[in-house]
């Protein structure tokens, strides 16, 4: 299995090994600066402000050929830090600039030598991603038409010509679930039924089979390990000389279908009854346009990190993606302590970059590399074939989720603890991928939208002391 690491440890590495191997070469700020940007989504204390007025200056006002790939990072900072505005003013800029934006010259270099010397645009899942976001956000403005639009267009960015993928054309499931609410906001609820219909079905890609089991041996693998940290942290922390108050013992992960119907860390919310009125129990009833126009809450859960690219091939002449580490692959929401309801997953970005297709580009990319393959092999030429950069376009929108998950239910007006609790592929609960929000305001006769995303000990693992 391929070890994997994240860009800030991959960052701090590359720091370690210029200072001492032998260099003593001391990072720069912006070195630093960025390295932390591109950690906000695992980073447990991230500065969004700090990070996002850092890309802003030193690389949105580039207006450099790389504009589109750090506006989408600088847009998923703001979204995280709950500047809405500032992510949908900069995503407008990002999608006119890679619907107009023109470069003949460029493309014409990266097609003989570097791919990565055209103007970057994003591939396909990227770029529907950046509609759906805009989608969701004109959604949240009360703009239902502008929403549908961007939802529409979406679909239509994800909608892969390559023959071998034809089966994937219209599988951007969390863009058809934002397109169904936005037709049922406009009183479609014809087109609404068909989006939600679309939104609900989940494709199974090549090879898919044999991931999972992989993934769920290895999470099986990262459980046992982590039962046996736990049980020594909270060993340590309860038999010490100055022992932890309030310390929990972390080593019991039940699987999701034994998560108690009441788990308040204040017995004063747990005696309060539950105010979900209506949650949706099975995905039939949850694609239903007369469930979801009940709705009045709805929780966007992020979890995990982007896919990663990686160049391959002859002298790296291909990109690659491989699905990034994280071990969240569920979610339930808990308000007041009170088990809610499971979170539905409506996207997993790993799949909707391996289903691609094959394009032409690819090939071309491909006969690059061989083809200097060759040359680097024969008399006077290869020297000169040695200097040929090949390369394909390394480049990609970092700062994306590994996948989305959705919650939406019916709940009685108020302002509640909202937690999130995530789990593995086989169901066990990751205790310390838990994510609370506290006076989250429920409002009669208003939709309620809160967008979260999950990351390792961003939450307190400690129970404070309840007053009687």
């Amino acid at each position: 299995m391929r070890t994997r690491i994240g860009s800030f440890q991959f960052a701090l590495l590359a720091c370690a090994c210029a200072t001492f191997g032998g260099c003593m070469i001391q990072p720069s700020q912006d070195q630093m600066s960025l390295a932390k940007a591109m950690s906000t989504r695992v980073d447990t204390r991230p500065v969004y402000a700090d990070s996002a007025r850092f890309l802003q200056r030193k690389y949105l006002n580039a207006q450099s050929r790389d504009y589109v790939m750090w506006s989408m990072d600088y847009s998923s900072i703001c979204l995280m830090g709950g500047h809405f505005d500032a992510a949908k003013k900069e995503m407008l800029n990002c999608y006119h600039h890679i619907e107009t934006r023109q470069d003949t010259d460029s493309e014409k270099a990266a097609a003989v030598s570097n791919e990565a010397l055209k103007v970057f645009k994003g591939e396909p899942f990227e770029r529907a991603m950046l509609c759906t976001y805009l989608g969701m956000l004109h959604y949240m403005e009360g703009d239902y038409n502008n929403a549908r639009i961007f939802c529409a267009r979406a679909d239509m960015s994800d909608a892969t010509t390559e023959e071998n993928c034809v089966q994937f054309r219209h599988d951007f499931r969390l863009a058809h679930y934002w397109l169904g609410r936005s037709y049922l906001k406009q009183g479609d609820e014809g087109n609404a039924r068909v989006a939600f219909q679309k939104a609900s079905q989940k494709l199974v890609r090549d090879g898919q089979a044999r991931e999972e089991q992989q993934i769920s041996r290895a999470h099986t693998t990262g459980r046992e390990k982590r039962i046996e940290l736990e049980k020594k942290s909270y060993q340590i922390a309860t038999t010490g000389e100055t022992p932890v108050f309030g310390a929990v013992d972390m080593s019991a992960s039940p699987h999701q279908m034994g998560m108690p119907e009441c788990i308040a860390a204040y017995p004063q919310a747990a005696s309060l009854a539950n105010p979900v009125l209506h949650c949706a129990t099975s995905p039939s009833e949850f694609f239903s346009p007369d469930y979801q126009k009940k709705v009045n809450l709805i929780v966007v859960v992020e979890m995990g990190t982007a896919p990663v690219k990686y160049l391959a091939g002859e002298n790296g002449c291909v990109d690659n993606i491989i699905r990034s580490h994280g071990p969240e692959r569920s979610a339930m929401v808990y308000l007041n302590g009170h088990k809610a309801g499971a979170a539905f997953n409506m996207l997993d970005m790993f799949h909707q970059a391996d289903t691609r297709g094959r394009s032409e580009k690819d090939d071309v990319q491909l006969a690059k590399g061989v083809t200097q393959s060759i040359l680097r092999r024969l008399p006077y030429v290869g020297m000169v074939a040695a200097y040929w950069d090949v390369r394909a376009d390394g480049r990609y929108w970092r700062l994306l989720p590994g996948e989305v998950c959705i919650f939406a239910a019916c709940v009685a007006p108020g302002n509640y603890t909202l937690c999130v609790k995530t789990f593995d592929a086989n169901g066990n609960l990751l205790p310390r991928y838990r994510l609370t929000r506290y006076s989250v305001p429920v409002q009669a006769n208003k939709e309620n939208i809160i967008m979260l995303h999950t990351k390792y000990g961003a939450d307190n693992t400690y129970v404070p002391p309840v007053k009687n």
